[in-house]
């Protein structure tokens, strides 16, 4: 199946209404589908796992749950993608990741959750109805959505170093996240230990999955705190402190250095590690924490690595010195 190729503004715009209008679409539709079905209905339908009384709540527990988890992820995913003013068009997974989760929680703690309320498997069968339906449904986004037009123009390679025969020349740099970023995570992942242990120690020890948000903001916040940049005759070589993740592009691989004007919204939709489709369709990954200058470094194959560090100007020419173009 060949997708639609439209120009810039087309696919960005394509790309907001299924990131923000489909989706609020889905959770109106949901939650009249809840309040009609369940307000109707007993008064108390089974809200969670468990046996007896216990597992009962109000009809309108639903209700909340889709608008409470509905509208704060719309805002969330639209925020991004409305700031993301450069790649939103050549990167449609992101918003079938927006429709998928929408569809996930409005069937799985939604509509499906109050019409088969009665299922022994409740709420199990309407969770799992949910997880296909949304794969389904993202993977139809993906293939309906309109792809922008590769672009045509390329950036200048940086000039190469004045290197002797017996000369080596070599950079390192660092790029690490900024304080507030930092500061940002290390809260919330703070508040939702506290939250846990609060809840396991007054609810019992099979809320222990709360822990698993936090724990995964503080390996995140771990292994992109800092990122460790060299480049030489060996090649480049990013890498995080801790080893992970690591990424090489060898010097017989590559094609050119330069330096780019970055811009961490706009162009990969948020600062940390990325990975987004880069202009030419070729993927692109980012190690990005301000907008400015940057480095970027090409394969021969098409794809690139964006890192903001200082002084991207010499690592680029360091770069083009061993580029196989230049040996």
């Amino acid at each position: 199946m060949s997708h639609r190729i439209v120009d810039h503004a087309t696919a960005r715009r394509a790309a907001l209404v299924a990131t923000i209008w489909v989706p609020l679409a889905i959770v109106v539709a949901a939650e009249i589908v809840v309040v009609g079905v369940g307000g109707t209905g007993s008064s108390r339908l089974i809200t969670h796992w468990g046996a007896g009384a216990e597992r009962t709540g109000p009809w309108w527990t639903y209700a909340v749950l889709v608008v409470a988890i509905g509208l704060p992820v719309i805002a969330l995913m639209g925020f991004f993608m409305l700031r993301a003013t450069r790649m939103a068009g050549m990167n449609p997974w992101m918003p079938a990741v927006a429709v998928g989760i929408t569809v996930f929680h409005t069937v799985g703690m939604g509509v499906g959750s109050v019409v088969l309320n009665a299922s022994p498997l409740a709420p199990a069968l309407p969770l799992a109805g949910g997880v296909v339906l949304a794969v389904a449904a993202a993977s139809l986004t993906w293939w309906l959505l309109p792809r922008e037009a590769p672009a045509t123009g390329s950036v200048d390679a940086a000039d190469a170093l004045p290197v002797r025969s017996q000369e080596v020349a070599a950079w390192t740099g660092r790029v690490e996240l900024p304080s507030w970023l930092v500061a940002l995570i290390t809260t919330a992942a703070g508040l939702l230990l506290v939250l846990g242990i609060f809840l396991v120690l007054t609810r019992g020890a099979h809320l222990w999955p709360i822990f698993l948000a936090p724990t995964l903001l503080l390996v995140v916040l771990l292994v992109t705190a800092q990122v460790v940049v060299t480049a030489g005759p060996g090649g480049f070589l990013v890498r995080s402190v801790v080893g992970w993740p690591y990424l090489r592009i060898p010097a017989e691989s590559l094609a050119k250095a330069a330096v780019v004007e970055v811009d961490p919204m706009a162009d990969f939709g948020g600062w940390g590690c990325r990975w987004v489709l880069g202009p030419t369709r070729k993927g692109r990954w980012g190690f990005v924490t301000r907008r400015g200058p940057g480095l970027e470094v090409f394969r021969r194959d098409g794809r690139s690595i964006v890192v903001t560090v200082d002084d991207p100007g010499t690592a680029a020419a360091v770069l083009e010195t061993y580029a196989p173009t230049r040996a």
